[in-house]
């Protein structure tokens, strides 16, 4: 068993650390009232949360291919077009 604090968005629960928990697993929250920051502090703590959340995912990602280095190192020859 593990305990895991959490803001609350109002339809969300956003988890202060980083979890290492199954997609789809199913959890018991139990409500525990401690010093509540104000709900703009917890709104931009929720939203933290989120960008750490999506960091974290875009680490996950496989990198670019090879390709993409050789397609970067070719250059580009932009012609100027006059104006009308």
């Amino acid at each position: 068993m593990s305990t895991v604090k959490a803001y609350y968005d109002g339809t969300t629960f956003f988890p202060i650390e980083a979890l290492n928990i199954p997609i789809g697993k199913v959890v018991n929250l139990t409500i525990n009232e401690e010093n509540v920051p104000s709900p703009e502090i917890a709104l931009k703590l929720a939203r933290l949360a989120r960008i750490n959340a999506n960091l974290e995912e875009l680490n996950e990602t496989e990198p670019l291919p090879p390709e993409f280095d050789e397609i970067l190192s070719q250059r580009v020859n932009f012609a100027r077009v006059p104006e009308l």
